[in-house]
C-alpha cells in the first residue's frame, strides 16, 4: 500500500468516528431549526475564519524548508487570491453569499468575530507557524475536506431559505469540489514525508485540524443558541 493510500485510510477512519456532516451545527441547519437572526450570526462568524484562510497557508510556506513541498501550496494561496481576479478571491465569494442571505455590507464591515472564532484563527496559525511543519500540512488538510464536506449542506439550505441567486452561491459550489482537491494534494504532500517521526506529526496534525474545527463549530451553535 502506498503511503498516500495509507495515510488516506487513517483520515477516512477519522471521518467514519466524526462525521462533520452530522455534527450538531449542520443538523440544525438540515433541519432548519435555525433562526434567520441566528444562521446570519453563525455565516458572519464564518466569514472571519475564510478571510483568515490564506494566512494560515502563508504561516505554513513560511515553516516549510523544501521549496518543492512549497510549491503546491503556492498554488492554493494563488487560487484562495481568485487567480488574481479580485472577483474570485474567495473572501469576496463568500460575501456575495452574505448578501445573498440578507446579510448587508454595513453589517459585514463592522462584524467581530467572537471569542472562540479569535481562538481558533490564533490557534491554527500558531500550529502552522510554530511547529513541525507536518502538522499544520496535515491539519490544513483535513479543514479542507471537512469544508468541502459541509458545503453542500449550507448551499442547499441558502438556496431553498433564501433563494439566493447562483452567482451567492458560488463560493459552495466551488468549495464542494475545489476543497477536496486541495485536501487531496495536501495529503500527498504529507504522504511525501509519512515515514520515520513525522507520522507522529502528521497524524497529531489531523487530529488538531478536525479538533479545532469541530471545537469552532460547536461554539458558534452554542453562541448562537442565545440570540
Amino acid at each position: 500500500m502506498s503511503t498516500f493510500l495509507e495515510l488516506k485510510k487513517v483520515i477516512e477512519h477519522m471521518f467514519q468516528e466524526h462525521p462533520f456532516e452530522l455534527h450538531p451545527l449542520m443538523l440544525r441547519i438540515k433541519e432548519n431549526k435555525f433562526t434567520s437572526a441566528q444562521v446570519k450570526f453563525a455565516a458572519l462568524q464564518i466569514y472571519h475564519v475564510v478571510d483568515h484562510f490564506p494566512r494560515f497557508i502563508s504561516a505554513l510556506l513560511t515553516n516549510i524548508p523544501d521549496y518543492s513541498l512549497r510549491m503546491p501550496l503556492v498554488e492554493n494561496l494563488f487560487e484562495e487570491h481568485g487567480k488574481m481576479n479580485p472577483a474570485y478571491v474567495h473572501v469576496e465569494t463568500y460575501k456575495q453569499f452574505l448578501l445573498g442571505i440578507g446579510i448587508a455590507q454595513e453589517e459585514i464591515t463592522t462584524s467581530e468575530p467572537i471569542i472562540p472564532v479569535i481562538a481558533y484563527n490564533r490557534a491554527v496559525t500558531d500550529l502552522c507557524l510554530h511547529y513541525p511543519y507536518p502538522e499544520g500540512l496535515s491539519a490544513l488538510g483535513i479543514i479542507e475536506e471537512i469544508v468541502a464536506r459541509v458545503s453542500p449542506i449550507v448551499g442547499r439550505y441558502a438556496a431553498a431559505q433564501f433563494s439566493s441567486s447562483p452567482n451567492s452561491l458560488v463560493h459552495f459550489t466551488d468549495h464542494e469540489t475545489l476543497d477536496i482537491t486541495h485536501a487531496n494534494e495536501i495529503y500527498e504532500l504529507a504522504a511525501k514525508c509519512y515515514e520515520g517521526p513525522n507520522r507522529l506529526h502528521i497524524e497529531r496534525g489531523l487530529q488538531f485540524g478536525m479538533y479545532y474545527h469541530r471545537r469552532l463549530y460547536s461554539d458558534i451553535l452554542e453562541a448562537a443558541e442565545t440570540i
